[in-house]
């Protein structure tokens, strides 16, 4: 069973909280869209024998607005702030783009303390199915960062949360991400280069 996040991308101007250093800039950085899951109580439901859903309790520019994680069945929630699992813990972050597809986009992910290992990127919608990728390292086992060219209009991070001392935690994910170009300088671009058009009318 995976972890699925539906995750808002790529909207404008960050009004965020974050101050972390992630592996290619500071988290809260201008332009990037933020998902921040806590698992408290209220954000999380549970669905027997198929693990748990998750809304984020943080989200800064989203764009879609529908954002979930959906937690697999060897999990088990503590009813408070996190998941554990003796083994592995599948996760798979679903990322739906604008419906522009920008030349690329660069997505962080922090969960803060277990390592994670086996990253891997699929397309699941539309006809861009055929992308590249590199994984980027973050500042630690429990960060990394993935730069996908060009947008596919879903795509799906896959990755495995850890043991570490008999056991695999999962307290928080941190989501952060970015388009280049963004939507809102594209949009700026558009109003200057049809201001240039009027001007040599």
């Amino acid at each position: 069973m995976t972890i699925c996040l539906v995750v808002a991308m790529c909207a404008g101007a960050n009004v965020g909280l974050a101050t972390i250093s992630l592996g290619g800039w500071e988290e809260g950085a201008a332009g990037s869209t933020q998902e921040y899951w806590d698992f408290t109580s209220g954000y999380v439901t549970a669905h027997p024998g198929d693990g748990y859903s998750a809304t984020p309790e943080v989200v800064y520019n989203p764009k879609p607005l529908n954002v979930v994680a959906i937690i697999g069945g060897s999990a088990s929630w503590d009813g408070v702030t996190e998941f554990t699992s003796t083994i592995a813990i599948s996760v798979s972050l679903e990322i739906p783009n604008y419906e522009f597809l920008n030349d690329y986009k660069v997505i962080w992910v922090d969960i803060g303390n277990s390592p994670v290992r086996g990253i891997t990127i699929s397309a699941t919608d539309g006809p861009s199915t055929t992308f590249n990728y590199e994984v980027l390292p973050g500042q630690g086992d429990a960060e990394f960062g993935v730069k996908i060219w060009p947008n596919p209009y879903v795509e799906v991070v896959n990755f495995y949360v850890l043991p570490v001392g008999g056991e695999a935690v999962l307290d928080y994910i941190h989501v952060d991400t970015i388009c280049i170009p963004e939507p809102a300088t594209i949009a700026i671009l558009g109003l200057g280069a049809l201001s240039l058009i009027r001007r040599k009318k």
